[in-house]
C-alpha cells in the first residue's frame, strides 16, 4: 500500500509486526527443542546448556497449553502424585530434625523450587512429546537430535580430558552482574566447565564434565544418550556413514573410560547383557553378530591400551564407596524416624560427621566432610526429600510406563528401554534431577506415544476387518 500524502509530504504507514500464521514457527511448535538440542554447543559456550532445558520446558509448556486438549499416559496420577508430594515439601523445610543442623532462611525455598522447576520442565516435555503428531516432531527428529547429543557429548569428554586446564566464561557470565555471576550455585549453572579435577586414583586427573555440569552428570547422560546414537544409525543410507558412525562407538570408549565413572560403566555392562539376551531369544543373529563384533573390538581395545589398567585402578581405589555408605544408611534412618512419608523437602547438612561430631574435613581425611543428607544420588534424594511414600510414587510410574515394554516384540519399543534401566543403574550414585531426567522424559514421552500409535493401528485393523 502505498503511504499518505498529506501536505505534499509523504508519511509512512503505520506497521505492526506479528508472527505470521504460516511462518515456520508457527507451523512447528517444537521449534524450542529442535532448535535447543540441534545447536547445543552453541547455548551452552552462551550459558545456557544447564537453563536452557528449563527455558525449553517453558516453551513448550506455551506450545502445550494453545492445544485445544491435553492427553496424559497411563499411570499419571502416580507422577502427579508424586509432584503434590513435592509441593508439600515446602511445608516441612524448616522443621528441626535431630541430629541435623537448624535451617532458617529463604535459601531454603530456592533449592526446593529449582528442582521442582526441573520436575516440572520435564514433565512438560513428555507431555509436549505424547501429544505431539508425527508431523509436528517426527521419531526421525527426536532420535537424531538425541543421537547428536550423545556426539557432542563425547567431544565434550575429549576437551575435558585434553583442555582440563582451559577456561572461559560464557557470555551470560560477562553480561550478568558480577555479584551474580560469582555465586556458587549460580556459576555452576552458567560457566561452561570442561573437567572436574579430582584426586581418586592417588594423583590429581581430570573428569570430563562438558557438556554437562558435573562429571556423574556427564556420565549419566552418556548412558541415556547412547542407544539413541545406535538408533540413529538407521537413518543413515550410505554404507560409509554407517560404518563411520559405527566406528565413533570405539572414538567414544576412551573418555568413557577417563570418566571414572563406575556407575556409568555398570549400567553399560547391564545393557550390553540385556541386549545380547534379547537378541538371541529374538533370533536376530546378524544384529546379535555386529554388537558382538563391537564388544570384541571394544575388549581388544581396552586390553591393548593403557586403558584397561585405568579401569582397574579405579575398581581398586574404591574412593567414596565408605562415605557414600554412611551417608545413605543415615540418610534412610533419618527419614524413616522423622518423616517417612513425604520426607523433608529439601537437602540437609548433618551435624558433625560420621566420626566425630566435629564438622568438617581434617588433613588426615579429606572425605570426612559429609555431604548434605539427600544428596550422591538420585535415590537418597528422593528418600529424604519426598518421603518413602514420594519414591514409591516416582518409581512406580517408570515401572508403569516401560513395563508393556516385555509384553511386546517390537524392537524399537525395546530400544527405548535401554536408557530406563540405565537410569535405574545410577539412580543410587548419580543425582539425576536434572538434563538427566529431562532425557529420561523425552525417552517416556516417545514410548508412550509409539504405543498410542500401535494402539490405533491396531483399532483400525479390527475394524476393517469387521
Amino acid at each position: 500500500m502505498r503511504p499518505r500524502n498529506l501536505g505534499g509530504q509523504a508519511t509512512a504507514t503505520h506497521t505492526t509486526w506479528r508472527l505470521r500464521t504460516n511462518s515456520w514457527f508457527a507451523r512447528n511448535p517444537a521449534w524450542p527443542l529442535v532448535i535447543f538440542l540441534g545447536a547445543f554447543p552453541l547455548w551452552w559456550l552462551l550459558g545456557l546448556g544447564s537453563i536452557g532445558f528449563i527455558i525449553v520446558g517453558l516453551l513448550l509448556g506455551y506450545q502445550l497449553l494453545k492445544q485445544p486438549s491435553i492427553t496424559v499416559p497411563p499411570g499419571f496420577r502416580l507422577w502427579f502424585l508424586f509432584l503434590v508430594i513435592v509441593f508439600l515439601g515446602v511445608l516441612v523445610l524448616w522443621v528441626p530434625v535431630p541430629g541435623l543442623l537448624p535451617e532458617s532462611g529463604p535459601s531454603r525455598v530456592l533449592s526446593w523450587a529449582f528442582r521442582l522447576i526441573w520436575l516440572l520442565s520435564s514433565t512438560v516435555v513428555m507431555l509436549f512429546i505424547g501429544n505431539s503428531s508425527q508431523k509436528r516432531l517426527p521419531d526421525r527428529t527426536v532420535i537424531i537430535l538425541l543421537g547428536m547429543l550423545f556426539a557432542v557429548t563425547v567431544i565434550g569428554g575429549y576437551a575435558g580430558i585434553f583442555l582440563s586446564s582451559f577456561d572461559f566464561p560464557s557470555l551470560l557470565e560477562v553480561v550478568l552482574p558480577q555479584a551474580i555471576a560469582s555465586n556458587t550455585f549460580m556459576n555452576t549453572q552458567i560457566h561452561p566447565g570442561l573437567a572436574q579435577v579430582q584426586d581418586i586414583l592417588g594423583y590429581s586427573s581430570p573428569r570430563p564434565k562438558a557438556p554437562f555440569d558435573y562429571a556423574n552428570t556427564w556420565g549419566a547422560n552418556y548412558g541415556l544418550l547412547l542407544p539413541f546414537y545406535l538408533m540413529s544409525i538407521k537413518y543413515f543410507s550410505k554404507k560409509w556413514a554407517r560404518g563411520l558412525l559405527w566406528m565413533g562407538l570405539l572414538v567414544a570408549l576412551p573418555p568413557a573410560v577417563l570418566s571414572l565413572n563406575r556407575a556409568m560403566w555398570l549400567g553399560l555392562a547391564v545393557l550390553a547383557i540385556i541386549a545380547v539376551v534379547r537378541l538371541t531369544l529374538s533370533g536376530h543373529f546378524a544384529a546379535l553378530a555386529a554388537v558382538c563384533i563391537s564388544f570384541i573390538t571394544g575388549a581388544i581395545l581396552l586390553l591393548s591400551t593403557p586403558l584397561w589398567d585405568i579401569i582397574e585402578s579405579r575398581l581398586e581405589n574404591p574412593h567414596s564407596n565408605t562415605g557414600r555408605a554412611n551417608l545413605a544408611g543415615y540418610t534412610v534412618q533419618t527419614t524413616l524416624e522423622q518423616s517417612p512419608l513425604i520426607g523433608f523437602g529439601s537437602t540437609r547438612t548433618r551435624q558433625g560427621n560420621f566420626f566425630s561430631i566435629a564438622a568438617g574435613a581434617t588433613a588426615d581425611c579429606h572425605q570426612c566432610n559429609p555431604p548434605q543428607l539427600g544428596t550422591q544420588g538420585t535415590l537418597w534424594f528422593l528418600i529424604f526429600c519426598t518421603g518413602f511414600l514420594g519414591t514409591a510414587l516416582f518409581l512406580a510410574f517408570f515401572i508403569k510406563r516401560f513395563l508393556p515394554v516385555f509384553k511386546t516384540k517390537n524392537p524399537e519399543h525395546w530400544a527405548l528401554l535401554y536408557p530406563a534401566v540405565f537410569f535405574l543403574c545410577v539412580l543410587p550414585t548419580y543425582d539425576t534431577i536434572t538434563t538427566s531426567l529431562f532425557i529420561l522424559m523425552m525417552v517416556t514421552g516417545l514410548s508412550w506415544r509409539w504405543f498410542q500409535e500401535e494402539h490405533t493401528a491396531n483399532q483400525l485393523k479390527e475394524r476393517a476387518f469387521r
